[in-house]
């Protein structure tokens, strides 16, 4: 009898559920979109029972679509965005809507840990300065606004974390996300009451959950939960991984030879090691605990990836020709990329419409726009300042490109052969995508199989789960060309950089 593996992404714009077999197949996919709550200007935020209740239902549904019994799911994988946080009671009760890690109303809580030197002195342990949605930025600032909230609290959880809890009752974080809270100490992999301190929090210790290993199982489904999700009570669930680590895994990353490339809201660019920096004036990348043993990820990221090719599209080309499906008006633009070189357009996009990689006040812009450009040449420059973006998070990584044999493609851009041979073209080395639409769920999945016995590590999970399906050589032809082009891109951050200095 065939077996299977359910996996729970909680993403930061969809909640997704997959089913895969063993060999790593996606059997079904199913989810909801849940619209954010913005309260004010930099806050989002969502209501954490309608969240649970997303899940529940996507739970449900993926399990009809694959048209398998509950009993044939060997066991539960986790996986989500990281940071943000859900504070809940003892009995499991949220006291205040989960914030999403895109949430900034901490900014200035971090600026006041750099100037008094907390970020500095912190730095040794966790590996890391502080950001907006950080747990570390997020409880002080509701030390000050919300102390209620604080109050009521007994558990302070990640979005995964919470949705843990609502299948096994257990109250749990993994590895994986502690190490991305800068509350948590890298080098004794433990919660450090001593950061705490530091942040002139130590009373809010009691609210860090009990940390698991990735690959641990960390609680069983319930009787209620089977109820509402179709799952059998039983079911175990595994410790789980915050979602840049789920997706290197599910790429097959398992040593610092292999670039990994995620292109989907975010762009995020990442890669394994065994030494990571310690000195606080030369940091320049978010470091965490990776998904294997001994070794860190180092990531660098920004929302400037293929979000900003949708909003041209739904803005510029949708609205002409409505009964287009969007679908198709990608293959007219990849076509259109096919039938040109990058000698036809000077024109550059920086892709800065949700977020900036450099001056947190940038903006998106076009620049050396003139009389003669048509739309064409402006959906080639989105194409480049997309995959420039991401060049520019390789660079920022301190590594050569060349230092990497290959870079591991996923998300939504690699579904185009046009986005991944650009993107071969641009870094000058081979890009290889892989089967599956649903990495992070995949990864998660990985870690669930180990948990439950099936694979006897991630190395032996990798082996049956991941599969190259595509390998773009760099066109060596190109590489002059997009070096000019990719240093006219720099040029035009460091002119956004001054335009919005104030």
């Amino acid at each position: 009898m065939a077996k299977y593996i359910l996996s729970i992404d909680n993403g930061g714009s969809e909640i997704k559920c997959a089913i895969f077999d063993l060999q790593g197949n996606e059997m079904a996919v199913a989810g909801r979109h849940l619209p954010m709550i913005i309260p004010e200007p930099g806050r989002t935020e969502r209501d954490a029972e309608k969240v649970w209740e997303a899940n529940a239902v996507s739970i449900r549904d993926v399990i009809e679509k694959a048209n398998i019994q509950s009993s044939d799911i060997l066991a539960v994988g986790l996986t989500g965005y990281g940071n943000g946080i859900c504070l809940v009671d003892e009995a499991g009760k949220p006291m205040y809507h989960c914030i999403v890690s895109t949430d900034n109303r901490a900014a200035s809580v971090c600026e006041v840990f750099r100037k008094s030197g907390a970020e500095r002195a912190i730095y040794p342990k966790t590996l890391q300065t502080i950001w907006s949605a950080q747990p570390a930025a997020l409880l002080p600032w509701f030390q000050k606004n919300e102390p209620e909230v604080l109050r009521n609290s007994a558990w302070a959880l990640g979005i995964k974390d919470f949705i843990r809890f609502k299948l096994t009752g257990a109250f749990q974080t993994e590895v994986t996300e502690a190490s991305s809270t800068c509350l948590f100490n890298l080098n004794t992999m433990r919660f450090d009451q001593e950061i705490f301190t530091a942040l002139g929090m130590e009373d809010l210790y009691r609210l860090v959950p009990f940390c698991v290993d990735s690959t641990a199982i960390s609680g069983t489904v319930t009787e209620k939960a089977a109820e509402l999700t179709g799952l059998c009570a039983g079911t175990p669930v595994a410790g789980g991984y915050f979602d840049i680590d789920a997706g290197a895994l599910a790429s097959g990353i398992l040593n610092g030879d292999m670039l990994c490339l995620i292109a989907g809201t975010w762009s995020i660019n990442e890669y394994i090691t065994k030494t990571a920096n310690t000195d606080y004036d030369k940091n320049a990348n978010t470091v965490t605990k990776s998904y294997l043993k001994d070794y860190y990820l180092v990531e660098d990221s920004s929302p400037t990836s293929a979000s900003n090719f949708d909003w041209f599209v739904e803005k510029f080309l949708e609205p002409d020709r409505p009964n287009v499906t969007r679908g198709e008006l990608y293959r007219e633009c990849d076509c259109l990329m096919e039938k040109t070189t990058p000698y036809d357009s000077n024109v550059v996009f920086i892709p800065y419409l949700f977020g900036s990689a450099t001056n947190s006040n940038a903006k998106g812009a076009f620049f050396n726009l003139s009389s003669y450009h048509d739309r064409n040449h402006l959906i080639r420059a989105v194409y480049e300042g997309v995959i420039f973006s991401s060049m520019f998070h390789v660079k920022n990584l301190r590594r050569q490109a060349s230092d990497y044999t290959a870079a591991r493609l996923s998300g939504g851009v690699a579904k185009s052969s046009v986005w991944a041979q650009m993107m071969a073209d641009v870094l000058q080395i081979p890009i290889e995508t892989l089967h599956g639409s649903q990495m992070s769920a995949l990864g998660a999945a990985m870690g669930a199989g180990v948990a439950c016995g099936e694979f006897t590590d991630l190395e032996d999970a990798v082996r049956k789960m991941v599969a190259v399906s595509h390998v773009y050589e760099p066109r060596r032809e190109y590489a002059q060309i997009y070096a000019q082009k990719f240093a006219t891109f720099e040029k035009a951050l460091k002119a956004l950089d001054l335009f919005h200095t104030s």
